[in-house]
């Protein structure tokens, strides 16, 4: 148990995923798998500290090592066709260095989440 000044506050050791997280998360492997894909996807951000503190949080945010985020919607969006699935739009947020956006980034909802 760490304290912020007044309050205790509890940090988990582990994470609990819900349904919906569960499907992101299969869907994510599963698009690997479809693609024999070499890409680890690292989930990162907000959402980690959220969950090891226990609340509900649905922005999800991966990384990837070997792509960017667009080319991982696209294989996404193609393994979808495969399965007759609808596919998903997503945006892309181009980088912006000078405005301290150094990375491409792309946006997806999967799951109505």
């Amino acid at each position: 148990m760490k304290t912020n000044g007044t309050l205790p506050v509890i940090v988990k050791e582990t994470i609990d995923l819900n349904d919906k997280e569960k499907q992101i998360f299969d869907r994510s492997h599963k698009v690997i798998a479809h693609f024999n894909l070499e890409t680890k996807l690292c989930v990162v951000g907000g959402w980690v500290r959220d969950k090891l503190l226990g609340k509900e949080c649905y922005d999800i945010d991966i990384a990837l090592d070997n792509m960017l985020g667009r080319e991982f919607c696209e294989k996404i969006n193609k393994y979808l066709v495969s399965r007759s699935e609808e596919t998903q739009g997503f945006d892309v947020i181009q980088s912006n260095p000078d405005k301290s956006k150094y990375l491409e980034t792309a946006r997806m909802s999967l799951f109505h989440v």
